[in-house]
C-alpha cells in the first residue's frame, strides 16, 4: 500500500504540469561510480553499503609517494619522489630516515632488521639502518631504473630494472647476477612464487615466469603495454595488473653537479658511521641527475587510461578478471578478509575482488593511488598515507553526477529503496541549477531529508545534483536505487515543412488491399467532400507506394517535438485571398493525407497545418502553424481547337489554369503518336500543333490532350 500511494503522489505532483513524468534513477553499479564516494561501498550488483573506513596516517611535502614496506614491530617505511626521500612513521611520529642521491624511490623492501632502497635514475640499491638511518650501497645494477625488489624464499633479493628490461638475483652479500633478459624495454613488477619468480614487463606487457635456474617463459602475452604490479595470495594464485602506459626507452643524463642541501649533508652524516660505510659511499654522495617534473614516469602516474586484472593460476594459466575502462591501476595486494585489494587513479579509488565480485570500497582525494599492502595506500597529486580500517566509516556521503534532465524542469518527488534502512539511517538532499558543472550559480543544498521519500525542495532548473548521507550508519544497510521524478517545462511543436506533392500522386500503405489492384475512395462521406484513398499507417514507416489517382491531391509534412510528446495534426484549406479556413482533417497522428479535389471549383487554395502536443499536456497544451502553403485545383480539360489552311492542319490547345502536359494523335485508331509544338516545348497553356494534310486525308485522325492534373480532352480533325 505505501508504494502504491507513493506512485501516486508522483502523479499528483507531475499532474499539474503534465501527465507524463519523466524519472532520473540510479540503481546500476556504473551509475553509483559515476558519483563520488567517500564512505560508501559499491557492488557489482549495483548496491551501495557503508565501506570500511579510510583514515588518513600522514601528510607530505613530496608530491609522489611511490613505495611502501614495514617492520614487524609496526614501523612503516615509504619511499617518495622528486626528492628521493625514506621516511619512517614510528606511531604517529614521521621522520625523513633517508635521502638518496637519486630523485625517485620506486621500491623499497625490508628483511632481518634492514631497509632495502631501490633507487632511480641511474640509482643503486642502498642499505639503510631502520633505526639511524645509516646507508651503505648494498648492489648496484648499472641500470637506468629499479622498478621494484622482492625478496625471494632463500634470501635473495630479486631487482626488475630497466632501460634493458633485466631481472637481477643478488645474493646476501650484495653479489647479483643477471637470471633473465628479457626483450622488454622495463621489467616493471616482481612476485615470488614457492620456486619461481613471476615478473610483469613493460613495453610488451607480458607475464614471466622465472625459475630459480634462470629458465623462463612467458605466461601472457597482455594486448596493454605494460604489467605495472602482481601480487600471490597465501593460496599461490598470483594476480596481476596491464595497463596501457608508456615508460622512458632511454636513462636521463647524468649531471655533474651535486645534489645539494639535505641529500648531501644526509650521505655525509651516515658515511661517518663506520669506516666500511664511508669507504663504500664516499664516492657515491657527489653524483646528481637532471629531472624533469612533468616528464618523469612518477608524473606520469597522474594520467588515466586503461586497465585488467589478470588472474595467474598454480598451473600458469591466466584470464582476465576485470576491464577498467577509464582507470589505472597502480597495485594490487591482498585484503584482511581475504580478498584483492586493487588501487587506481584517477579517482583515486580502492576496489575489493571478493567471492568472484568487484566493490568499490573506498576513495581518496589525492586522486592517485599508487601502493597498497597490509591496508596501507598511497598517494600522489599530492603525497599521503592512508589506512583501510576494518570497522565500518562512521560517516559516509555519496555525490551524484550532476544530471542534465535536457531542458528547464521543475522537480517532482523521490525514492529511495533498499534494505534495512531504518528511520534517520540516510538522509538525502537536493541542489539544481542551469550550469552543466555545479558552481556557485547553483542552489544551495536543502536541507537533509531523513524520510525514504518526499519532495524534491528545489529551485525548477535543467540541471540536478543529490547527495545521500547517513546520520545514523547501520552495518547492514543497502541502497538499492535512487529514483527522481521531473518534468521538462512544454514546449511548442515544431513543423519542419509542408510539402504538396504534384498533381494525382498519391502513396498507398502496405496495409492496402493487395487484390484487385484498384484505387479507390475511402469513406467518402466521413469528414465532408474531401475523401481519402488511404487508411492510417505507421508514422515510422515509409510514406507507402507512390501512385497516381486524377483530382486527387497529397499534402506532407515534416515536424518535432522536443519534449518527445506524441503529436496530433489537424489540417485546414480555404480558397486564396479567403479569410475563412475550412477542416479537412482532424486530430490525426500521421504526417502526410491525399484528398479528392474532383468535386471542388476549380482555382487556387492555401493549406494550414496545425501540430498540437494536447495529448501529452491536456491542461497546457502548446500549437505549433504552418499556413499559406498553396495548391491548385484544376478540374476543367484543355480547349482543342482545330484549323485547315493550305497543306496543314493546325491544332491549337488551350487551357486556363496549368501548361499543356502531353499531346498526341491517333491515325485509324492504331498507337497514340506524341506530337510536338511548334515552338518546340510544351511549357504553357497555350500551345499549336502542326499536322501534315497529306497525312489526314482520308484517315480517321483523334488528337488528345492531357494537361498537368490529367484532364483530358479529344478532337476528331480527319474526315466527318
Amino acid at each position: 500500500m505505501r508504494r502504491l500511494l507513493l506512485m501516486a503522489s508522483f502523479l499528483v505532483a507531475a499532474n499539474a504540469l503534465a501527465v507524463a513524468p519523466q524519472f532520473w534513477r540510479v540503481q546500476s553499479a556504473d551509475e553509483f561510480l559515476q558519483g563520488e564516494l567517500t564512505g560508501f561501498a559499491v557492488t557489482a550488483r549495483g548496491e551501495l553499503r557503508p565501506a570500511p573506513a579510510v583514515r588518513k596516517l600522514a601528510t607530505f611535502t613530496d608530491p609522489f609517494v611511490l613505495s611502501q614496506t614495514s617492520a614487524p614491530n609496526g614501523d612503516r617505511f615509504f619511499g617518495t619522489g622528486n626528492d628521493g626521500k625514506i621516511y619512517r612513521l614510528r606511531g604517529t611520529d614521521l621522520k625523513v630516515l633517508f635521502t638518496a642521491p637519486e630523485p625517485e624511490i620506486y621500491a623499497v623492501e625490508y628483511r632481518n632488521d634492514a631497509l632495502y632502497v631501490g633507487t632511480s635514475p641511474n640509482g643503486k640499491i642502498y642499505r639503510v639502518d631502520p633505526n639511524s638511518g645509516a646507508q651503505t650501497v648494498f648492489f648496484d645494477p648499472q641500470a637506468a631504473y629499479i622498478w621494484d625488489l622482492e625478496f625471494l624464499p632463500n634470501g635473495d633479493l630479486a631487482v626488475a630494472t630497466g632501460i634493458e628490461g633485466k631481472l637481477f638475483r643478488v645474493d646476501a652479500k650484495g653479489v647479483g647476477k643477471v637470471v633473465f633478459d628479457s626483450t622488454e624495454t622495463h621489467l616493471r613488477s616482481l612476485a615470488a612464487r614457492k620456486d619461481t619468480i613471476l615478473a610483469g614487463g613493460s613495453g610488451q606487457g607480458r607475464l614471466y615466469e622465472i625459475s630459480n635456474s634462470g629458465a623462463s617463459h612467458a605466461l601472457y602475452d597482455s594486448a596493454l603495454s605494460e604489467i605495472s604490479s602482481i601480487y600471490v595470495d597465501a593460496n599461490g594464485i598470483g594476480w596481476a595488473a596491464g595497463v596501457t602506459n608508456v615508460l622512458p626507452s632511454s636513462a636521463p643524463a647524468k649531471a655533474s653537479t651535486a645534489k645539494s642541501g639535505s641529500a648531501q649533508q644526509q650521505s655525509s652524516s651516515t658515511s661517518g658511521q663506520s669506516g666500511e660505510q664511508k669507504s663504500e659511499s664516499a664516492g657515491q654522495v657527489e653524483v646528481s641527475f637532471s629531472f624533469d617534473e612533468g616528464s618523469s614516469p612518477a608524473a606520469s602516474m597522474a594520467t588515466s587510461g586503461a586497465a585488467e586484472l589478470y588472474r595467474i593460476d598454480t598451473d600458469g594459466f591466466v584470464e582476465p578478471v576485470q576491464k577498467f575502462e577509464r582507470e589505472m591501476i597502480y597495485a594490487v595486494s591482498g585484503s584482511a578478509n581475504g580478498g584483492i585489494l586493487v588501487s587506481t587513479g584517477p579517482n583515486g579509488r580502492i576496489y575489493e575482488y571478493r567471492n568472484g565480485e568487484f566493490s568499490l570500497i573506498g576513495s581518496v582525494p589525492e586522486k592517485q593511488v599508487v601502493s597498497i599492502a597490509n591496508g596501507i595506500v598511497t598517494t600522489t597529486n599530492s603525497g599521503a598515507v592512508y589506512q583501510i580500517e576494518q570497522r565500518p566509516s562512521s560517516t559516509a556521503e555519496f555525490r551524484s553526477a550532476a544530471k542534465d534532465v535536457e531542458r528547464f524542469s521543475r522537480f517532482g518527488n523521490y525514492r529511495i529503496e533498499g534494505r534495512n534502512l531504518g528511520t534517520g539511517t540516510v538522509a538525502i538532499a537536493f541542489r539544481s541549477g542551469n550550469t552543466a558543472t555545479p558552481d556557485e550559480t547553483w542552489s544551495d543544498w536543502s536541507q537533509p531529508a531523513t524520510s525514504l521519500n518526499g519532495n524534491i525542495p528545489v529551485p525548477a532548473g535543467r540541471y540536478l545534483q543529490w547527495k545521500l548521507t547517513t546520520p545514523r550508519p547501520g552495518i547492514d544497510m543497502v541502497v538499492d536505487n535512487v529514483t527522481l521524478a521531473y518534468v521538462n517545462r512544454n514546449v511548442a511543436p515544431v513543423i519542419d515543412a509542408v510539402i504538396v506533392q504534384e498533381p494525382a500522386v498519391v502513396f498507398i500503405s502496405s496495409a492496402y488491399p493487395a487484390a484487385p489492384q484498384v484505387v479507390e475512395a475511402t469513406n467518402p462521406d466521413e469528414y465532408g467532400i474531401f475523401t481519402s484513398l488511404d487508411t492510417p499507417r505507421d508514422r515510422a514507416q515509409d510514406p507507402g507506394k507512390r501512385m497516381f489517382r486524377k483530382g486527387f491531391r497529397t499534402v506532407m509534412w515534416r515536424a518535432r517535438d522536443d519534449n518527445g510528446d506524441d503529436l496530433r495534426y489537424s489540417i485546414f484549406f480555404r480558397e486564396k485571398g479567403s479569410d475563412r479556413w475550412l477542416r479537412l482533417r482532424e486530430n490525426i497522428e500521421e504526417t502526410q493525407l491525399n484528398f479528392d479535389t474532383s468535386q471542388f471549383p476549380d482555382g487556387r487554395y492555401e493549406l494550414r497545418v496545425v501540430a498540437s502536443d494536447a495529448i501529452g499536456n491536456p491542461d497546457l497544451p502548446l500549437t505549433s502553424v504552418k499556413e499559406g502553403v498553396e495548391f491548385l485545383v484544376d478540374n476543367t480539360s484543355p480547349k482543342v481547337t482545330v484549323t485547315n489552311g493550305g497543306n496543314e492542319v493546325m491544332v491549337r490547345i488551350t487551357d486556363d489554369l496549368s501548361p499543356v502536359g502531353k499531346v498526341e494523335y491517333s491515325a485509324d485508331a492504331e498507337k497514340w503518336v506524341r506530337m510536338t509544338p511548334v515552338d518546340g516545348l510544351a511549357d504553357s497553356g497555350d500551345e499549336t500543333f502542326r499536322l501534315e494534310k497529306k497525312d489526314v486525308d482520308g484517315k480517321f485522325i483523334v488528337v488528345r490532350a492531357v494537361d498537368s492534373f490529367y484532364n483530358v480532352a479529344t478532337e476528331n480533325v480527319g474526315p466527318k
